[in-house]
């Protein structure tokens, strides 16, 4: 098992009920499979991260070590014991 954190904000914070926590997930797992294991214990996280057919919101901001996935591996990015992830979600504003 590694440790990972989790840092986020907003209206992701609000249903985890704190903007950082730490989960031990299995070796070799992806940030998918670390997205996943969060809906499935805060169902409510869904629609604020997943779309059920094409994956991760297009709006959501996921980084890895302050690197945007768009430059790693995107959601199949695997993670590493001390990587700290932080979620963004959408903000508007004008």
């Amino acid at each position: 098992m590694i440790a990972v954190r989790v840092r986020t904000i907003l209206t992701i914070k609000k249903i985890l009920g704190k903007g950082e926590l730490e989960f031990s997930i299995p070796e070799g797992s992806t940030l998918r499979d670390l997205v996943a294991t969060m809906v499935s214990r805060w169902k409510e996280l869904s629609p604020h991260l997943m779309q059920p057919a094409t994956g991760p919101i297009p709006r959501v901001r996921f980084m890895i070590n302050g690197r945007d996935i768009a430059f790693l591996n995107r959601m199949e990015t695997v993670l590493r014991n001390g990587d700290e992830v932080l979620i963004l979600p959408p903000v508007s504003g004008g």
